[in-house]
């Protein structure tokens, strides 16, 4: 029920922010060069993350971060709520827990539509279903060489 719930809102506010001009809210942190660490992937919370799966968007259009093990990298367009990643690649790396780390690689590549933030996270969404929840880390990220 909660779930359903939290679509709705979601869903409602998509629309809402679509039908009007945007606004900067203030409490929301930047999308692009703030550190996003993983915090659910698939409705499945992520207890154990120490900031180690994360994700940033940096304003040249290029993504990288961890999947927990590996780093991974890649490109992104974005438009309003709407955004696109394309995968690039990863380092391969065999570490010893490999859970977060598959779900998080399928859900990068995953088919993101939309992202929407809320205060300190942002959400990358496939149509109307949550694909990963991020929360922002203090630390912000100013370059990426």
């Amino acid at each position: 029920m909660k779930k359903i719930i939290f679509l709705t809102v979601i869903i409602l506010s998509l629309l809402t922010l679509q039908a009007k001009p945007k606004k900067k809210i203030a409490d929301n942190l930047p999308l692009l060069n703030t550190k996003w660490v993983l915090k659910e992937v698939f409705e499945t919370q992520i207890i154990h993350n120490l900031d180690t799966a994360f994700i940033i968007f940096y304003d040249n259009y290029k993504f990288s971060g961890n999947f927990g093990c590996n780093f991974f990298f890649g490109e992104f367009n974005f438009r309003k709520k709407r955004i696109k990643l394309d995968y690039l690649g990863a380092t391969k790396k065999l570490c010893a827990n490999m859970e977060i780390e598959e779900q998080f690689f399928k859900a990068i590549k995953y088919d993101i539509t939309h992202y929407y933030m809320d205060k300190n996270y942002l959400y990358l969404i496939h149509k109307l279903k949550v694909i990963c929840k991020f929360k922002g880390a203090d630390n912000v990220i100013m370059i990426n060489d």
